[in-house]
């Protein structure tokens, strides 16, 4: 029997779109919104029905859309500041798209590719304790798009452990890790990878019923998290700076989403009627 959808995790899904739009910006609290990058990580276990060529077509699509569009982006400051017009280009950009946030659709993609391997007790535990232990001794990675790879594995294989065992095994494996991580190298990242991955897994333990609101919330948040450095740029165009640019950015982000969502729809149902 299929689970029910729960709506708390739209709901939270929703309030970390909006931290994330938080974050890229110079503005109190932004370590405090960083938390909600692990929080996304430990959803992209979420078990899926979906075949994979279907995943990859809802993940690498986009990647390939938004990456034209923030290109775009990028060759319209060329031309503006008379730079090289692909001056901007970097040969990463292949796995992590033309805007520094695009590099979590392909990651999502590797994750779900990889995380069938994974769901046996010990190979989530043991994944994660022996990749804190590798980060603890030589560091993270600092080349792009390894850093951010990973960031990301020990909030995923936490995801995995959930999704295949129950929370018991996600604890073991978030706490086994983030000892070894604070005892070996303390970061800042540490405490951020704990904060947002206890909170998923706090989430995902509660139910709330599924609602109009609470789909509508889930919707949005995956363009909020696309489209927001769109909102970002205008605002600082229009030289809107500090809090006033993360109030404007929360709220234009919101309105570009559901204009976006609004076409999409609109769009489906013109394609329906054909």
């Amino acid at each position: 029997m299929k689970e029910a959808r729960n709506g708390l995790v739209d709901y939270g899904r929703f309030a970390a779109a909006l931290a994330i739009v938080w974050f890229h910006m110079d503005v109190p609290g932004t370590r405090i919104a960083y938390a909600a990058l692990p929080f996304f990580l430990v959803l992209l276990s979420m078990p899926s029905t979906a075949p994979l060529a279907a995943r990859a077509q809802r993940l690498l699509l986009p990647f390939l859309i938004w990456s034209a569009v923030y290109a775009v982006v990028h060759i319209a400051f060329a031309v503006k500041n008379q730079a090289p017009i692909f001056g901007w280009w970097e040969w990463h950009m292949l796995l992590t798209g033309t805007w520094v946030h695009l590099w979590f659709l392909p990651f999502a993609f590797l994750a779900a590719l990889l995380s069938p391997w994974f769901q046996h007790p010990l190979a989530s535990l043991g994944a994660a304790l022996l990749a804190a232990t590798m980060f603890a001794l030589n560091g993270t990675p600092q080349t792009v798009p390894f850093a951010q790879w990973a960031f990301g594995l020990i909030p995923v294989l936490v995801g995995i452990a959930y999704f295949s065992w129950g929370w018991r095994l996600a604890i073991t494996t978030l706490v086994g890790s983030s000892l070894i991580l604070f005892l070996g190298r303390p970061s800042e990242d540490n405490i951020t990878i704990l904060v947002g991955t206890a909170l998923a897994l706090v989430i995902l333990s509660n139910h709330l019923p599924a609602t109009a609101v609470s789909a509508w919330c889930a919707r949005l948040s995956v363009w909020i998290y696309l489209g927001h450095p769109l909102v970002i740029i205008v605002g600082q165009s229009l030289r809107i700076t500090w809090v006033e640019l993360g109030l404007f950015s929360l709220v234009g982000s919101v309105i570009l989403a559901q204009l976006i969502e609004t076409g999409v729809q609109a769009s489906r149902k013109g394609r329906l009627a054909f």
